[in-house]
C-alpha cells in the first residue's frame, strides 16, 4: 500500500476564532472527536480541502466547519486540532505536542506521525479556539482497502502534565 501522508507546519500564530467549548451558557459534552481536562481541550476534525479549511479559519468572521465523512481515493484530506487552553511556562510559553495516526479497517496502522507541534514556545492563544500548528494530510490511494478508517490524534500539554486521545472516522467505498 503507498501512502503519501504529509504533515503541514502550518504558521497561524495571531489567527484566532472567539469561540469557548460551550454552547451557549452549556458546557459541551465530551466526545470521541472533543474532550476537555481541566481547562485543556481539543477537537480533532476530518475536511475535504485541507487549503480551503485553512484560508476559512483565517478570516476574521467564524469559520465554516464541514468535516468530512465519505472520501474519494486519490484526494487530499487534512485532519486538524482545534484547541485551547494550553498552560505556559515560566517563560509564558506553550508546550503542547499530538502524536497523529490513521488506522486501517483492519485495524492495522496506516500511517503515523509523533511529537507534532500543536503549539510550542509561544504564548497560549488566551481563552480563544486555536488551530494546532501540525497538520495531517492523508490521501487514500487505489490500491488501499475500502471502507472506515480512524483518525486518532494524542494530544498533550506537556507543562500541565495534560494527556487525552481523541478519534473521529472516515469511510473510503
Amino acid at each position: 500500500m503507498k501512502i503519501i501522508l504529509a504533515v503541514l507546519v502550518i504558521v497561524l500564530a495571531n489567527v484566532m476564532v472567539s469561540a469557548q467549548w460551550r454552547k451557549g451558557d452549556e458546557k459541551v459534552e465530551d466526545t470521541s472527536e472533543r474532550k476537555s481536562v481541566n481547562g485543556f481541550a481539543g477537537h480533532l476534525i476530518v475536511v475535504e480541502d485541507p487549503k480551503g479549511f485553512i484560508e476559512e479559519w483565517s478570516k476574521p468572521e467564524t469559520p465554516t466547519i464541514k468535516p468530512v465523512t465519505d472520501v474519494k481515493r486519490g484526494k487530499v484530506i487534512g485532519a486538524f486540532v482545534l484547541f485551547a487552553g494550553c498552560k505556559p511556562d515560566s517563560d509564558g510559553v506553550c508546550n503542547s505536542v499530538v502524536d497523529y495516526a490513521v488506522i486501517k479497517p483492519d485495524g492495522s496502522v496506516y500511517a503515523e506521525r509523533k511529537g507534532e507541534p500543536l503549539w510550542k514556545e509561544q504564548p497560549p492563544p488566551a481563552q480563544n479556539i486555536q488551530l494546532s500548528k501540525a497538520i495531517l494530510g492523508i490521501r487514500i490511494e487505489s490500491k488501499d482497502p475500502a471502507g472506515e478508517y480512524k483518525v486518532r490524534a494524542k494530544v498533550s500539554d506537556l507543562n500541565a502534565g495534560i494527556t487525552f486521545e481523541l478519534e473521529t472516522k472516515f469511510r473510503v467505498k
